[in-house]
């Protein structure tokens, strides 16, 4: 983005106009490659997904929410596989290790994705801990640790 930074969205307004109009739109000869809204615990969207309304309905929608509010822009010079890890080993290390399914989860989704096999064959981890970790945490770290690298499987952004 050409003007990153932390904005007020009015309601309702649609991706891509805030990406425009707040953040300057992409630099110069740059394509979108993927938005992570929500934050952390988040989820991916496709660049045929910005005009998508900023509202709590909308997003719904498309299986997205407003989350944290953090709104992170990845144009084509932009690593999402390395960004992935970075979230992975963020809510490793994040985990307060009261429940095993975040514990253990946490830890081996991070194993997972710092292999470069894990991102050839996710289907363990999509099917399985993924969905341990979102039914069987006890908090919201745990049930979300999971989302935004899913996204990024689900809509083949990697």
């Amino acid at each position: 983005m050409q003007k990153p930074g932390a904005y007020e969205i009015e309601m309702g307004m649609p991706l891509r106009r805030a990406l425009d109009e707040l953040g300057g739109g992409l630099r110069a000869g740059r394509t979108l490659q993927a938005i992570l809204i929500g934050g952390a615990a988040g989820v991916f969207l496709r660049p045929d997904e910005i005009d998508v309304p900023l509202d709590f309905q909308s997003l719904s929608a498309i299986g997205a929410t407003f989350g944290s509010g953090a709104i992170m822009v990845f144009d084509d010079t932009a690593n999402v596989r390395g960004a992935l890890i970075r979230l992975a080993r963020f809510f490793r290390d994040e985990s307060c290790g009261k429940c095993f399914p975040c514990q253990l989860g946490t830890q081996r989704q991070y194993e997972i994705l710092r292999n470069p096999s894990g991102f050839e064959n996710p289907k363990g981890l999509r099917s399985e801990l993924g969905a341990t970790m979102r039914d069987a945490s006890l908090c919201g770290l745990g049930q979300t640790a999971s989302s935004a690298i899913l996204s990024a499987f689900d809509k083949r952004l990697i």
